[in-house]
């Protein structure tokens, strides 16, 4: 299927061959920034959006706490934003959060994780388990329900969420009720899919950027690339994992790495809802409130979490 015509518009003002890679982090982290916030906030009815500052591995941990309309307590998403662990912060991915609060009727803590190359892996790990303790810990005070917490993000964000999947599972715990994986690959592209090579170029995500943020991410590619952390697909065990939806985008290089790994958790055992977006490319569910599929996966994705914290 064609790119949808709706994100072909929204990319048309962009120069032909652009390559977001090819520019300095801190004026990368400034394009990004300012390209996600440039459009109104998500229209959705919430109680409330606080940030605060958390104990953290490396100091404190900036989050942004999002809380539905209604009467607490409320299930608990911790959100991970996505941007290649390089880029991206509490605003990048703000109109995604309040998409999960409304939807989802839950309380979303959005996690400012520490960014490579400056800290690399497992620094984002290490602040995406602490947060989810720290969530799980703090249920009550921040009007949620301990016993209803799930993880969430998109792209590199989804990659945090299922290596907190497996260390919730393998450390004791918090249980969770669910992982929401948008778009991640969950594994070091070792190895060329279909889909890789069919959108090496793009739109939006291509094979040198692929390359550029897990260079970034990882001191060391040869041997980090198997620790299950990084590559959540090359854990010995998928067994006993939260229910897992995962949301992949058509024209994706990644798409083919997220869709093996929802097979991979089905295969375990594991209840997985796996969704493809015909026509969308990596990155759509950031236009949610401009492109109808992106509001598709948010209604998707809450559905599932509501289904499983019911």
């Amino acid at each position: 299927m064609p790119l949808d015509p709706q994100v072909e518009a929204l990319l048309a003002p962009a120069p032909e061959g652009f390559e977001m890679t090819s520019l300095p982090i801190d004026v990368l982290r400034k394009y990004v920034r300012e390209s996600s916030t440039a459009y109104p906030k998500l229209d959705v009815p919430l109680g409330g959006v606080v940030d605060r500052a958390i104990p953290g591995p490396g100091g404190p941990l900036p989050i942004r706490i999002y809380t539905p309309t209604g009467k607490a307590p409320f299930p608990i998403v911790v959100y991970f934003h996505g941007g290649g662990w390089v880029v991206g912060d509490l605003d990048t991915q703000d109109m995604i959060c309040r998409g999960l609060c409304h939807g989802a009727s839950s309380v979303v803590v959005s996690v400012d994780y520490r960014l490579a190359p400056e800290h690399q892996f497992p620094a984002a790990i290490e602040d995406a388990q602490a947060a989810t303790l720290w969530a799980a810990a703090q249920a009550a005070q921040i009007g949620g329900d301990a016993r209803r917490l799930s993880v969430a993000g998109d792209s590199a964000g989804a990659n945090l969420s299922a290596a907190v999947a497996l260390r919730t599972r393998d450390e004791g715990g918090p249980d969770l009720r669910a992982q929401i994986l948008i778009y991640g690959s969950c594994n070091y592209p070792s190895e060329r899919t279909p889909s890789a090579d069919a959108f090496a170029s793009g739109p939006i995500l291509t094979d040198a950027a692929i390359a550029y943020f897990w260079k970034q991410f990882l001191a060391n590619p040869e041997v980090d690339q198997n620790h299950p952390w990084a590559s959540p697909a090359r854990a010995a065990d998928h067994r006993g994992l939260a229910p897992a939806f995962v949301a992949s985008a058509e024209l994706d290089p990644t798409r083919d790495d997220g869709e093996r790994y929802a097979e991979k958790l089905l295969r375990a055992g594991v209840p997985t809802e796996s969704r493809r977006y015909p026509g969308m490319p990596h990155g759509f569910v950031s236009w949610v409130g401009l492109v109808d599929q992106a509001q598709r996966c948010i209604d998707d994705a809450s559905a599932f979490l509501r289904r499983w914290n019911a």
